[in-house]
């Protein structure tokens, strides 16, 4: 168990301003002169930004001038500025478990703005507290771990041959594990790619043969992944094909399993009627040729934007408007009306398809179209009317929904997933395209809905940072992790159940005791062993029971 002693040193206190942001909530003066009559004294400075290029600057020019051991920084979260100020600390000699952010902006600014007084006096019990974090805080050095230079991607679609393309590019071997007898996905079955109307088939064989003839890549076909095992940069990935199973010891892994197509199964008539069919249905029926069908109505949002799916699939209105376009190549002469809710910006050739005599109606969601034998019923929103149209044939535009594949991969790897069972991000504005663990990588429908242009966008990105993992050689990463203590464990092992990451499990030594042992690189340094564990046997590193008595004094004036 480290030692948890209390450390010495000048510490030094940056009051940031954060504009008039900070400054205009809290009196900085006198939270200043508060903290200079502290004993020990620390070194007390205010700037408008010290995240700024000014302000770094000047923080660095005060650390090297006044050799100081320990940093507090009050003023923005440490989620948004806490590397940035341990990396500038760092530079200075400063061990980065010893630079603390207080964030008075969200804590007291924002919500005590108008209550000077007390956001002063909170200010100051929490930057106290950051004091005596940094005071007490033991000098840690970083984590590292070797990383092979080698790559899983599971998915062999669009999203899956690109990547794999993409990584093989920059040397890295990849093992590519599609689930299906060939590669291609869901394209297979797709009749014409938007924007260029080339042939899908024909397009996903020239990429699935570009991707078996590279030399850095092994294709596994029939395959299915079936555990993972390890860390970033250091994987174990066991895939079942052809009824055995085998180990791949990787750096990382790509996700990028696509998604289905909901069989609307008792909408519209859907599954009775055999004249409607889902545009994935009628995909099939444009490669074999249109046959004494002349009249055909498309309707939009069939089992999305609803309370059981909430969310716009985006791939539908697209996927409709080029049909409409490829029926009228064949049959010139064709009527198609298009029942929609309205259509997004960004579908492409909605003019084209409105000047070649599709008529586009819009339906209320409250008062949905009926399909009858011979006669779709609409109420039209736009000229408060309704309208009988004859067809030949319904077409249903029906979303993507997640994979059950892809959910169970998920919680192989430890993915978060959203409500709908699509891989998840933990930010979307902080931490765009990064993902939990951060050895693994989400492109394309396994992560939301997308287009062929957003999943192979999406691929290069992933295939990109995955490269950039596995070309560093080493993963170095904060030391914010839980420690063990040998003497204490009892080896019950609720720590092991209760750690969501799988970075505890039981060890058991020569003379058959258990104990637990931490994975300092799956540690996220949560605490949440730390308060199952009946014998106080698991701490934190960077949060000792010392560090936190000292703070709770110090929140409580004393």
């Amino acid at each position: 168990m480290p030692d948890d002693r209390p450390s010495a040193g000048q510490i030094g206190v940056f009051l940031c301003e954060c504009g008039d942001e900070i400054k205009g909530a809290v009196d900085l003066g006198k939270l200043r002169a508060e903290l200079v009559a502290l004993e020990p004294r620390p070194s007390v400075h205010v700037a408008p930004y010290w995240c700024s290029g000014a302000g770094i600057r000047a923080l660095e020019g005060i650390l090297t001038k006044e050799g100081l051991d320990a940093v507090v920084v009050a003023g923005c979260s440490d989620r948004t500025h806490g590397a940035l100020l341990r990396d500038v600390c760092g530079r200075a000699g400063v061990n980065r478990n010893r630079v603390v952010a207080v964030n008075l902006r969200e804590h007291c600014a924002r919500v005590h703005s108008g209550r000077r007084g007390g956001a002063t006096s909170k200010a100051l019990r929490l930057v106290r507290m950051g004091i005596e974090r940094a005071r007490l805080a033991r000098p840690l050095e970083p984590i590292t771990s070797e990383v092979r230079r080698s790559a899983v991607v599971v998915g062999g679609g669009v999203t899956g041959l690109t990547a794999a393309r993409a990584l093989a590019a920059r040397d890295v071997r990849v093992t590519l594990v599609e689930k299906e007898k060939a590669l291609g996905g869901i394209l297979r079955e797709v009749n014409q790619l938007f924007p260029s109307y080339c042939d899908a088939v024909r397009y996903v064989d020239e990429m699935s043969l570009k991707t078996t003839e590279s030399p850095n890549i092994d294709v596994l076909l029939e395959a299915h992944v079936v555990g993972v095992s390890g860390h970033p940069g250091d994987y174990v990935v066991t895939v079942e094909s052809g009824g055995g199973t085998r180990e791949l010891t990787v750096g990382s892994i790509v996700v990028a399993t696509g998604a289905d197509v909901l069989a609307p199964v008792g909408l519209f008539g859907y599954g009775d009627n055999p004249k409607v069919v889902t545009q994935l249905e009628f995909e099939a029926m444009l490669k074999e040729g249109l046959e004494d069908i002349r009249r055909v109505v498309m309707v939009q949002c069939v089992g999305s934007r609803n309370a059981d799916r909430p969310y716009c699939s985006r791939v539908c209105c697209t996927a409709t408007v080029k049909n409409t376009m490829v029926v009228l190549e064949e049959v010139p002469d064709a009527e198609i009306t298009v029942l929609s809710r309205g259509f997004a910006q960004y579908v492409g050739d909605l003019d084209r398809a409105r000047e070649a005599g599709v008529t586009f109606l819009r339906y209320d969601p409250e008062r949905p179209p009926k399909v009858a034998n011979d006669v779709v019923e609409v109420f039209d929103v736009i000229s408060s009317s309704d309208v009988s149209i004859p067809y030949d044939l319904v077409v249903l535009a029906t979303p993507l929904v997640a994979r059950e594949g892809t959910v169970k991969l998920a919680e192989l790897l430890g993915l978060p997933v959203d409500d709908q069972g699509f891989v998840a991000e933990p930010h979307t504005k902080l931490r765009p395209g990064a993902f939990a663990p951060s050895g693994v990588f989400a492109a394309g429908s396994a992560h939301w809905p997308a287009t062929v242009t957003e999943c192979q966008s999406q691929a290069y990105s992933a295939a990109s940072r995955a490269a950039d993992l596995l070309e560093s050689g080493v993963i170095e990463r904060e030391p914010f992790v839980a420690a063990v203590d040998d003497l204490t464990c009892r080896g019950c092992g609720q720590c092991v159940e209760a750690c969501a990451h799988d970075a505890v499990a039981l060890s058991e030594g020569e003379d058959g005791m258990k104990t637990a042992v931490v994975d300092s690189v799956l540690c996220v340094g949560c605490g949440v062993c730390t308060q199952v564990c009946p014998s106080s046997a698991v701490t934190l590193e960077h949060l000792t029971p010392s560090q936190l008595l000292a703070m709770v004094d110090a929140a409580s004036g004393r």
